[in-house]
């Protein structure tokens, strides 16, 4: 293999393929990228076994097609690094050189025999949706999924096929988001009711993916095994999660007393200044709505007190007072992927989960935090 081709787009196309590397793979190979080069062009490919990425990159100058298996690390670093508009890559025996400027490395490459065999166009149904809808929404459920890789069902968000509805969701158990798009017969072509557990390594490839997409509607492909996306330029393959997701539908408050309008911007601010004056022993913000807005305050022994008025609407509720606690964190985290100038928060009582709503198409995307409860000597539970 011998190539020449622009820094920025290998570095790009790098870039996205190592989100697939693991950091401890079993096996070196899959600690590598494959490049394949060829006179149409190249391609970048990386998996973990359990989800899979190729890009294109164009502008490729082939003088020898071939293969090589580099390691991820070293030439992602080395691109990174360049400060030249061109890179040159040989594969001399058991080694790649790269030529960037006046830089020269010489890194081991490994059998590219070994990669794995990649498919990104399944003969599968396919769901055919609005790209910006699709990931607007995925950015906004993902953020209630678990971080803990090892709870396997919870480190996901699930795709809830339904007859005229696709349903996103995700939870790790002391929060939950729901989004919801409308769907018809023409839009699913095939693709059966049913859900689809997405690990949420290939949710935040698929969320990177569609970012940088032109196309105004695009496909996923969903079997019982696995979720593809395949574009021109940019493919994914994840297989899903075995096992049956949690009942979440049970988990969405259905009788509401309270309601009230939020500016999202400046709860967002009043709650970054609260959760100043917290610890990870009292990591919880009072709430005290009342008829002209709602008060955050936060009391931490050996840390201080903080308190911030922040202006809100009361839609609906009588009570001249209403009070409840939350990890501040939580809500940070949904505010920051809202793009509604105004978020409702519906509460029934002090002790059962808030939900949180936009105020345009509410039922579209809902996202639930179970409250703190909080006794005179500090926070006992969630």
């Amino acid at each position: 293999m011998k190539i020449q081709c622009h820094s920025k787009e290998l570095f790009e196309a790098v870039g996205l393929a190592a989100g697939v590397v693991p950091n401890n793979a079993t096996r070196p190979i899959l600690q590598t990228l494959l490049l394949d080069a060829s006179p149409s062009g190249l391609v970048v490919k990386g998996t973990d076994l359990e989800v899979g990425l190729s890009a294109r990159v164009d502008g490729v100058i082939c003088e020898e097609p071939g293969q090589a298996a580099i390691p991820a690390a070293r030439l992602q670093g080395i691109l990174r690094e360049s400060r030249s508009e061109k890179v040159d890559l040989e594969v001399v025996d058991d080694q790649v050189r790269i030529v960037a400027g006046g830089s020269r490395f010489k890194v081991p490459v490994l059998p590219h025999e070994e990669f794995p065999q990649l498919d990104f166009r399944p003969p599968s149904p396919a769901l055919r949706v609005q790209r910006e809808a699709l990931l607007g929404l995925l950015r906004r459920v993902s953020v209630a999924a678990t971080r803990d890789a090892t709870r396997f069902q919870m480190h996901s968000v699930l795709i809830d096929c339904g007859e005229e509805s696709l349903r996103l969701v995700s939870t790790d158990g002391k929060r939950m988001a729901v989004g919801e798009l409308p769907l018809d017969a023409e839009q699913k072509k095939g693709v059966e009711n049913g859900q689809y557990i997405l690990p949420l390594k290939g949710v935040e490839l698929l969320m990177k993916i569609l970012d940088q997409e032109p196309e105004e509607e695009i496909e996923l492909h969903l079997d019982q095994n696995e979720v593809t996306y395949a574009s021109d330029r940019i493919s994914l393959s994840s297989r899903l999660v075995e096992g049956r997701y949690p009942e979440y539908e049970r988990a969405i408050p259905a009788e509401i007393e309270h309601v009230f309008s939020v500016e999202t911007e400046e709860l967002l601010v009043g709650l970054r200044q609260a959760s100043l004056m917290t610890t990870k022993e009292t990591n919880s913000v009072r709430f005290a709505f009342g008829s002209g807005g709602v008060v955050l305050s936060t009391v931490a022994s050996n840390v201080g007190e903080s308190r911030i008025e922040v202006s809100a609407q009361r839609e609906s509720g009588e009570e001249e007072e209403f009070t409840i606690h939350f990890n501040p964190g939580y809500l940070i985290d949904l505010l920051r992927v809202i793009d509604s100038p105004r978020i409702v928060a519906s509460f029934r009582d002090r002790k059962t989960a808030g939900l949180f709503s936009l105020p345009e198409g509410g039922a579209n995307y809902r996202h639930i935090v179970m409250p703190l409860v909080v006794s005179d000597g500090g926070t006992t539970g969630e």
